[in-house]
């Protein structure tokens, strides 16, 4: 039987095929990147699925998309922002404990 090696994202538990993912892209990351990404829903048959002459899918509407930071003034996102924050502190503690990063390693 055929086997494949996935990774479960430690944020959301979503697995990737091991082999598709870019280790590269982890680098990029910086504190105004946009979390909140608010959608248009548009028109057609199927998620992703193109009708001749028209728009499709689910496209962002990059204007209303909000960092962690801006979510943090608006009342209705801050629970979102504090679920973030208490998963990355686990994962912080269980890397420390198992000793896959040092606390010199957090400071700048």
């Amino acid at each position: 039987m055929a086997r494949q090696e996935q990774v479960a994202c430690i944020f959301c538990g979503r697995s990737s095929i091991r082999d598709k993912i870019d280790l590269s892209k982890f680098d990029n990351w910086s504190i105004d990147w946009v979390v909140l990404q608010v959608r248009e829903m548009l028109a057609g048959p199927g998620r992703g699925k193109r009708i001749k002459g028209t728009d499709y899918g689910f496209p962002a509407i990059k204007e209303e998309g909000l960092s962690i930071i801006e979510m943090l003034d608006h009342e209705e996102h801050r629970e979102v922002v504090e679920a973030i924050k208490g998963r990355l502190v686990k994962i912080v503690r269980a890397y420390l404990a198992a000793g896959i990063i040092e606390k010199e390693e957090l400071v700048p």
